[in-house]
């Protein structure tokens, strides 16, 4: 799901290019725009092992189950920490919330692991990619593709493959990278993290 353009909110440039960085690299199903409703998320999640947020996120570290990603109709059916932890994906393998605050807990209990990334863990996802604080949106870019060009491999066909397995590892080079690019600024490359298996 790529927002550039979220109804409230600052546009997002580098959602556009995070959609590019995956066609270039994998066939990718996107859901933008006015098409990016809660209950088109809500229907395809189901059928996508794999998902990508290239969106705004916001944690609510008073009420931490109403953390959200901004989907296009957020106003009216927001995409919550709760709606999410509710689903059951048997077939899910690898969530990455391109977004900010995504694994920011709540203040109050900080042993609490109530958040967007961890939502995704409920629903299934062995794997989710997640952000502690506010991300810079060419940074997101820049992670968005160094962690998939080090989770893409040829596939027994011959066509690309994502390795999910590996989440851990691409996402420590990613961020690895981006910290040779912004040695001096930790809060660019920092925020991200890897929840999971």
């Amino acid at each position: 799901m790529a927002l550039p353009d979220t109804p409230g909110a600052r546009p997002l440039g580098g959602a556009r290019r995070e959609v590019e960085v995956l066609r270039g690299l994998l066939p990718t199903e996107v859901l933008s725009e006015e098409r990016a409703t809660f209950e088109r998320v809500m229907d395809a999640l189901p059928r996508h092992p794999c998902v990508h947020f290239a969106c705004h996120g916001v944690s609510e570290p008073a009420d931490p189950s109403n953390g959200r990603l901004l989907v296009h109709d957020h106003a009216t059916r927001p995409l919550t920490v709760s709606a999410i932890s509710r689903l059951e994906l048997p077939a899910a393998r690898l969530a990455v919330m391109s977004a900010c605050e995504t694994a920011r807990g709540g203040g109050q209990l900080a042993d609490e692991s109530i958040h967007i990334t961890s939502a995704f863990q409920l629903a299934g996802y062995a794997n989710a990619v997640g952000t502690l604080w506010p991300v810079h949106d060419a940074v997101a870019v820049r992670v968005t593709r160094l962690l998939y060009r080090e989770l893409c491999a040829e596939g027994a066909d011959g066509g690309p493959e994502l390795d999910d397995t590996r989440t851990a590892h691409a996402l420590h080079q990613a961020v690895r990278g981006c910290r040779a690019a912004f040695a001096a600024s930790p809060s660019l490359w920092a925020a991200h993290v890897h929840a999971g298996a």
